[in-house]
């Protein structure tokens, strides 16, 4: 049987990134390696994206003639996820639909069949036993809805990124095309919506990063989890394997203030290996002392030839967001992103620092024009949203 798995289009959420990237659909490559050994030699996975495909969402459907198909829906793509799923219903009666992700939790569609929400590995697994075993619809959903209890308390296999091969090229992070996220923490969820992975989730051994890192050749590196960069001595023994293996790749990851302020040995040998861009978490300094101690960092960056992006988060009155405005502007650090409240309170940070025409002339010099014009574009674009 064919299970096709869809992301539907653009949400807000991936809207508000787009300055910085066009994320992978890591949420369902992860879902379609969930499946039971058993189950797998008897699936065939195929992937659309519709943020990406130009063609007839109808055509797809005539040419895959799914058994079953997945949506990931995220908030506010509610019409979207309709309008598809009926699509489905229509041109092939007989196939089924699921949806996951934060639309899951609602009512659902009229059009959908099945909801995974606590638990879509066991979900899907359960779905897909009960269509190769020719049961019932009835029957399927009270064994999905029995199984949604159960608690994930396995680490999840890694995210089969070889479902969406055909569009690696098209996810880009900055002017870094083919971008690849590296996780360096175990999944225990399906929740990588946001641009910065997770923090506290158990840690994956430095030689299976490498491994990964390894693999991808020709590809651009996210490492996005927060360990890295947190731990010195962790970051020390992964600048070892990469070197040992000769792995020059261009990367992006998650700084961390103080240690790179600590330790910019490790600042140096990174940006050796390719490093091109920092991620920096800043909150609003609480006074001079951390002003100049976050100036004195972003200095230190840019020494070695590494962008810095800043990532704001906490909302901010509008004395501080004219404090921090100038700031950026004195230092010419136009690549920022507003996240959560700040993104809904303190846009006008945008237009200060991300459209201004300084910001603009800076990325010309460092990037070329291409990329300064799809930069203020993005940025304008999220002004919209």
């Amino acid at each position: 049987m064919k299970v096709l798995f869809i992301r539907p289009g653009t949400s807000r959420r991936r809207k508000m990134i787009s300055p910085l990237r066009r994320q992978e659909p890591l949420e369902l490559a992860y879902l379609a390696n969930q499946l039971q050994d058993s189950l797998q030699d008897k699936v065939e996975i195929v992937f659309i994206d519709m943020e990406l495909e130009r063609g007839s969402f109808k055509k797809h459907l005539l040419e895959i003639q799914p058994s079953l198909v997945v949506f990931w829906g995220d908030q506010g793509q509610e019409d979207l996820v309709d309008d598809q799923a009926s699509m489905v219903k229509d041109i092939s009666p007989e196939s089924y639909v699921a949806l996951a992700g934060e639309l899951s939790e609602g009512e659902g569609s009229p059009y959908v069949d099945f909801l995974f929400r606590k638990n879509p590995v066991e979900a899907l697994n359960e779905t897909v036993l009960g269509i190769i075993t020719e049961r019932s619809l009835q029957e399927i959903n009270r064994n999905v809805a029995t199984v949604e209890n159960e608690t994930i308390d396995q680490p999840l296999r890694e995210a089969d990124r070889g479902i969406f091969r055909k569009y690696q090229d098209r996810y880009y992070f900055l002017q870094y095309g083919g971008t690849v996220d590296v996780t360096s923490q175990h999944r225990l969820e399906f929740d990588e919506v946001g641009l910065i992975g997770k923090k506290d989730n158990p840690l994956r051994p430095l030689e299976d990063v490498a491994k990964d890192v390894e693999s991808l050749v020709g590809a651009s590196v996210y490492l996005k989890d927060r360990d890295i960069w947190d731990d010195p001595k962790r970051l020390k023994r992964l600048l070892e394997l990469l070197k040992e293996r000769n792995l020059q790749r261009e990367y992006i990851s998650v700084g961390n203030w103080r240690t790179i302020l600590e330790n910019e040995s490790l600042l140096e040998d990174f940006a050796g290996l390719g490093l091109k861009v920092l991620l920096m978490e800043m909150d609003f300094p609480k006074d001079q002392d951390d002003w100049i101690f976050k100036g004195e960092v972003l200095r230190m960056i840019r020494k070695h030839g590494v962008e810095p992006a800043i990532i704001i988060r906490e909302k901010m009155v509008k004395e501080d967001q004219d404090a921090l405005s100038f700031w950026l502007k004195d230092r010419k650090e136009g690549l920022v992103l507003l996240e959560g409240e700040a993104f809904e309170e303190n846009r006008p940070i945008y237009t200060h620092a991300s459209i201004s025409t300084w910001a603009f002339l800076k990325w010309t010099k460092d990037h070329g024009l291409g990329e300064a014009r799809r930069r203020q574009k993005e940025y304008k674009n999220t002004l919209l949203i």
